[in-house]
C-alpha cells in the first residue's frame, strides 16, 4: 500500500513582504491621523505652554524670557489679600468651593436617588424622565428657560421670593439671583448640579443593576434587612469602582471645570462667580495674549498640586477602599 505524501508549498518572499506591507499600511492608515492630532494638540500645545510660562509677551508680539517671574505673579494673585484680591484668587477659591459641594453634597444625593431608582421606588420612571430632560433638550434652550424662570419681575422665581420673603437684597426686595453678589455663585452651582443629575442617574443605577441578585438574597441570611443596610453593606462596596472613578476624575478636573458660568454670562461674568475653568476659557475667547504666560505658569503650579493629589487619592482608594475579593 503506497504511503500518502504531504506536499509543502513555500510562499515566495515577495508575497510575504507584500502581505506584511499591506497589513502595516492598513494599521498605519488608522493610527496616523489620531497620532497627528495627539502630537499637535497635546504634545506641542503642552510643550509650548511650559515654555510660555517662562516668557513674557508684549503688545507688539515681542517675546522675552523672564525666568520665574510669571510664577511669582500668579502666586501673588492667587493668594492676594481680601481687599485687593485679583480674579485669579477668587476663581481659585471658587473652584475649591464647587468641588467641595460636589463631593460632600452632590455625590451622596446622586447615590441616594440612584439607589431609589434601582429599588424602583414610587414614580421612579417619572423621576428618571424629569432628571433626563436637561440632557435631551438643547443646552441653549435649557439655559434660556432657567434664566427666564429666575430673572425679571415677571419671573416665577421672583414671585416666589416676594411671597416667601427669601433671597432678598439689602433693600428687602427679591434679589437678581444671577447678578447678586450674595446669591450668584450659589445659583450657578445649583444649575450645574441640576444638569449633572441626568448623567449620574444613568451611570450609578446601571452599575447597581450589575449586582448579582444572589448576592442580595444571600445577604438576607446574614442579617441585612433594612434598605440602609442593603445600601451600606452591599450596594456601595459593589459599585465602589464607579464611585472611585468619579472621585478621581473630579479631583483631576478641579481647575478645568468651568461649570455653567460661560452659559449665563459669556465673557462678562462678575468677579464673584469666576472659577479657574471659566477664567482660562474667557482668556482664550478674548485673545488675551499678554496674559497667556502668567496663566501658563499658573497651570504648572496647579498641576504640581493636583497631579500628586490625584495619584495619592487613587492609591488611597485602591488600598483602603472596599473590595469584593475573598
Amino acid at each position: 500500500m503506497a504511503e500518502a505524501t504531504i506536499e509543502t508549498f513555500q510562499i515566495p518572499r515577495k508575497k510575504k513582504f507584500a502581505k506584511k506591507a499591506k497589513k502595516a499600511g492598513f494599521i498605519l492608515s488608522i493610527i496616523t491621523y489620531p497620532l497627528i492630532l495627539f502630537a499637535v494638540f497635546y504634545v506641542y500645545v503642552n510643550i509650548n505652554s511650559i515654555l510660555m510660562a517662562f516668557q513674557q509677551i508684549k503688545l507688539d508680539g515681542t517675546i522675552t524670557w523672564v525666568g520665574f517671574q510669571n510664577f511669582v505673579e500668579f502666586w501673588n494673585q492667587m493668594f492676594a489679600s481680601e481687599d485687593s484680591r485679583a480674579e485669579v484668587g477668587v476663581a481659585f477659591i471658587n473652584s475649591f468651593k464647587i468641588y467641595g459641594i460636589s463631593l460632600v453634597i452632590c455625590m451622596p444625593l446622586y447615590i441616594l436617588f440612584s439607589y431609589l431608582l434601582y429599588k424602583k421606588c414610587l414614580l421612579h420612571k417619572t423621576f428618571r424622565a424629569l432628571s433626563m430632560l436637561p440632557q435631551i433638550i438643547s443646552g441653549f434652550v435649557v439655559c434660556m428657560l432657567f434664566v427666564n424662570f429666575i430673572n425679571g419681575s415677571d419671573a416665577p422665581m421672583y414671585v416666589i421670593q416676594e411671597k416667601l420673603g427669601i433671597f432678598l437684597d439689602e433693600n428687602g426686595r427679591p434679589a437678581e439671583l444671577l447678578y447678586s453678589q450674595k446669591y450668584a455663585l450659589g445659583t450657578t452651582i445649583f444649575y450645574g448640579i441640576w444638569l449633572s443629575f441626568g448623567t449620574n442617574l444613568i451611570v450609578y443605577p446601571n452599575a447597581m443593576k450589575e449586582i448579582n441578585p444572589e448576592v442580595v438574597e444571600s445577604s438576607r441570611l446574614d442579617g441585612v434587612t433594612t434598605s440602609f443596610q442593603d445600601l451600606w453593606h452591599i450596594v456601595l462596596p459593589l459599585i465602589f469602582p464607579t464611585i472611585s472613578t468619579f472621585l478621581i476624575t473630579g479631583l483631576a478636573g478641579i481647575f478645568s471645570n468651568g461649570g455653567s458660568v460661560m452659559a449665563f454670562y459669556e465673557r462678562n461674568a462678575p468677579i464673584h462667580v469666576l472659577n479657574m475653568g471659566y477664567l482660562y476659557s474667557r482668556m482664550i475667547l478674548n485673545n488675551e495674549t499678554t496674559a497667556y504666560p502668567t496663566l501658563a505658569a499658573g497651570g504648572l503650579i496647579m498641576t504640581a498640586f493636583v497631579a500628586p493629589a490625584t495619584l495619592l487619592l487613587r492609591w488611597f482608594l485602591e488600598k483602603f477602599g472596599p473590595t469584593t475579593e475573598a
